[in-house]
């Protein structure tokens, strides 16, 4: 007779009568030799990962979870993030339960034979937060939360607002993860529930920059073969950008130039120029940019830094003259 497969599944915020529910289901489950052991969520890996009530605790749990590859259920009235968690009605019974908990458990990697492929890829460009700020000149305003983030989005006002005292660095730092909550907000609701709130607000071009900054990765796709132009210099200080991307950045200004012949004119590594270019389409301050992005203020471009920076790289001897 084959031996039972042995599952763990975690919960959190369930009531009494879900928790019932749950363990009927395991019962239903060790019937068909499917052996699983319910805990509470305390963070340890599990197989599948069942929420209730939506409280901080179940987002915390849902957005841990799913960083570490772990498939989540959840238990409630209404739909709750339809992408990446499976929702049941209220009123689920146990034969209802424990079906999802099975074809949840079935396409986990079994504990006895874990692998490097366990965790998924996560792809950074799709992050709900990330993906809300480069669409918000069209999406309209919106409620960002994620763990004790709280954040608004005023598109029209091309701003971010605090909704917590909570660190800005931690917040770049967060920008790139998945799982962040996102609720449209009418301009009426902002003003009356969320408006009195805010602690801090940053220009959502600063924000899209520092997160450029702050990771490794690109934060927006970059054609190698297309001609990108600078409308205006970033709105940050020169000091706040690498010394690297000055020279880049002042050549951008002036004209439009294709990531490889800038790459060839500036010395500047493909793969910096790269990031340099996906936070120029991602903050809208490229001419022409074809991807939704973050609306910037309309301002004078600096017209003092490429000249300067000119003729500092005619000194070094760096060709600017060679256009795409």
């Amino acid at each position: 007779m084959a031996s039972k497969q042995r599952y763990v599944v975690a919960s959190v915020d369930l009531d009494k009568s879900r928790d019932a529910r749950l363990h009927a289901a395991r019962d239903l489950l060790s019937g068909e030799r499917i052996e699983v052991e319910l805990r509470r969520w305390d963070g340890r890996p599990a197989q599948v990962l069942v929420v209730g009530t939506e409280t901080s605790a179940s987002r915390m749990a849902v957005d841990t979870a799913l960083r570490s590859g772990v498939p989540v259920v959840r238990i409630g009235r209404l739909p709750w993030d339809p992408d990446s968690v499976r929702s049941l009605d209220l009123y689920a019974e146990a034969d209802e339960l424990s079906a999802c908990l099975r074809e949840r458990i079935r396409a986990a990697e079994p504990p006895a034979e874990p692998t490097a492929s366990a965790a998924p890829d996560i792809d950074l460009a799709s992050a709900p937060f990330l993906r809300q700020l480069l669409a918000a000149s069209e999406s309209g305003a919106c409620l960002l939360e994620r763990g004790l983030f709280r954040l608004a989005i005023d598109p029209a006002g091309a701003r971010l607002h605090m909704l917590r005292r909570m660190p800005y660095p931690d917040l770049i730092a967060e920008a790139l993860a998945p799982n962040w909550f996102v609720t449209p907000l009418t301009p009426r609701r902002y003003a009356e529930e969320f408006e009195q709130d805010v602690t801090a607000s940053y220009p959502l071009e600063s924000v899209l920059w520092d997160i450029a900054l702050a990771h490794d990765a690109p934060i927006a796709d970059v054609a190698p073969d297309r001609a990108v132009r600078l409308r205006a210099w970033p709105l940050l200080s020169a000091n706040a950008l690498p010394a690297h991307w000055l020279l880049p950045l002042s050549c951008l200004l002036e004209r439009a130039w294709a990531l490889p012949q800038l790459a060839q004119a500036t010395a500047t590594p493909a793969l910096e120029l790269e990031r340099l270019y996906a936070a120029v389409l991602a903050s809208g301050l490229a001419d022409g940019a074809d991807i939704a992005a973050a609306p910037s203020p309309r301002r004078a471009p600096d017209a003092q830094a490429p000249g300067l920076l000119r003729r500092l790289a005619r000194r070094f001897g760096l060709n600017l003259g060679r256009g795409p």
